[in-house]
């Protein structure tokens, strides 16, 4: 067999990952509501050719600055459900998934050429991140993080690297996610690193190094301003992290909880971490340390850092894998894998293959499965909607709002969805409503509501009709109630 054409372990693994996402298709696209809204904005910017900066969608906050963070990712995903629909989207997030730890993995073995090592901690990373394998724009600062740090580090131990990469990079990714942070968070850490070789060591390359990635790091902030609202952009992103109401209301903003399963390879990757940190120390630099305290830290106080910690240690990790050990079957069993490795082809393995899997997969009744579910979301009480118009406001489920508005807006507008409140004002008050606090009916009357959907268990949706609300229309998973 020509060995241009025999897979490697790297074509393999990209594949595998590939048809995980895939398969879990489903599952992203039901795991919280956002999808639906990323749509709408990216179809509104399509048709009006701008991307709003007042909000739009949430009548609370109507009129009021809104900063569109994550236009660019909108678009991309609107612009392929256009043609593909919902099936489009998963392959295009299984793509984002597959290339990040694909490039770390390919990045990785040509340095330590460790490939069954290599390929086990990629994918554990990949784990790591899976528990946020859900469509949203993360998923593109997931590859965008990948390839930053594989740049960074290469400039960092000499290789050529052209300068100019960097802020076109940010340039895209500072418009397809607010996450471009954690960019800048990786050149803190290393030039952390050649301050610390040039103080105890006195190295004046690290300082010649040290400098141009100071240089990067300014010129990335300033493309980083070339958005739709310019510096307003940093505001949203320091803000968010700053308002302990809302990070405490938000599960994954919390510090994970190890006692949960979905946690268990977060905690075996930090403790992978600790072990080689020290068993290997002479072989990680100390960007390498800043890096991996930093993002390491950053996911103890935050369990929505993981996929962040999924991508970074893997690949920094990978670097203490360089060189041999004495365990001779694990030796045996690397020499065996790397007489078995080919030449591979990027078009057949990267392209051809994965087309292939997906036109076979979406084709048949996989494909059918790529759907807003009606147990989660209220798919079958918005199309009734959609046949008997409601007047006046809505109050709404906060995971519901994007759906509600991707089929209903601009006829109607919602009180609450995942994107619009960066104070907590409208947080709050939809948390004193839907708990039936001291105050709940005054909020109805200053917004004036006249209908609700709601999932019928939910108390709010009991006390209304024992007030006197009328129920409209009713299934298992919503109920809509009328205002008499």
């Amino acid at each position: 067999m020509d060995r241009n054409l025999t897979p490697r372990l790297a074509d393999f693994f990209f594949l595998l990952l590939f048809l995980s996402a895939l398969m879990a298709g489903p599952k992203m696209l039901n795991i919280d509501g956002d999808l639906p809204r990323h749509l709408l904005m990216g179809k509104v910017i399509l048709e009006t050719g701008n991307a709003p900066t007042e909000e739009i969608y949430a009548y609370p906050y109507e009129n009021q600055p809104y900063t569109p963070h994550e236009w660019l990712a909108d678009v991309i995903f609107y612009l392929i459900y256009i043609p593909l629909g919902l099936n489009g989207v998963v392959l295009l997030a299984s793509a984002l998934i597959a290339s990040t730890f694909g490039l770390l993995y390919s990045e990785a073995i040509a340095q330590n050429a460790r490939y069954v090592l290599t390929f086990l901690l990629m994918f554990l990373g990949a784990m790591v991140t899976s528990i946020h394998w859900v469509i949203r724009p993360h998923l593109f600062t997931m590859l965008l993080l990948a390839v930053w740090i594989i740049l960074v580090d290469r400039l960092y131990r000499g290789s050529p690297v052209r300068a100019g990469m960097f802020p076109a990079l940010m340039l895209l990714w500072a418009n397809v996610h607010a996450e471009f942070i954690a960019g800048f968070l990786v050149l803190i850490a290393y030039i952390a690193g050649c301050a610390w070789q040039y103080l105890f060591k006195r190295s004046q390359s690290a300082v010649k190094t040290g400098g141009r990635l100071i240089g990067i790091a300014l010129l990335s902030f300033l493309t980083s301003i070339f958005n739709p609202v310019g510096l307003r952009t940093w505001d949203i992103v320091v803000g968010y992290i700053n308002n302990r109401y809302l990070v405490s209301r938000i599960t994954e903003t919390r510090p994970p909880d190890f006692t949960q399963p979905e946690y268990w390879t977060l905690l075996l990757l930090l403790g992978i971490s600790v072990f080689l940190l020290v068993t290997k120390r002479d072989k990680f630099s100390p960007a390498h340390f800043f890096l991996l305290a930093g993002f390491g830290i950053m996911s103890l106080l935050s369990a929505r850092n993981a996929h962040l910690v999924g991508v970074v240690f893997p690949y920094v990790l990978s670097m203490g894998l360089v060189g041999g050990t004495a365990f001779r079957p694990l030796e045996t069993i690397e020499a065996m894998f790397k007489k078995m490795e080919g030449r591979g082809n990027k078009l057949i393995w990267y392209f051809v293959v994965p087309i292939l899997i997906s036109a076979l997969i979406l084709a048949g009744p996989m494909g059918k499965l790529n759907r807003f579910e009606p147990s989660v979301f209220p798919v079958d009480a918005v199309r009734w909607l959609e046949a008997h118009p409601q007047e006046g406001r809505m109050f709404n489920a906060f995971d519901w709002g994007g759906y509600i508005l991707f089929h209903l807006w601009p006829e109607h507008k919602v009180f609450i969805e995942s994107q619009t409140d960066v104070t907590g004002d409208v947080t709050r008050q939809y948390e004193t409503v839907v708990t039936l606090q001291e105050g709940w009916q005054d909020i109805f009357k200053k917004y004036n509501i006249r209908w609700v959907i709601l999932p019928p268990d939910w108390p709010l949706a009991r006390e209304l009709v024992s007030q006197g609300w009328q129920t409209t229309y009713q299934n298992q998973t919503a109920i809509i109630l009328l205002k008499k």
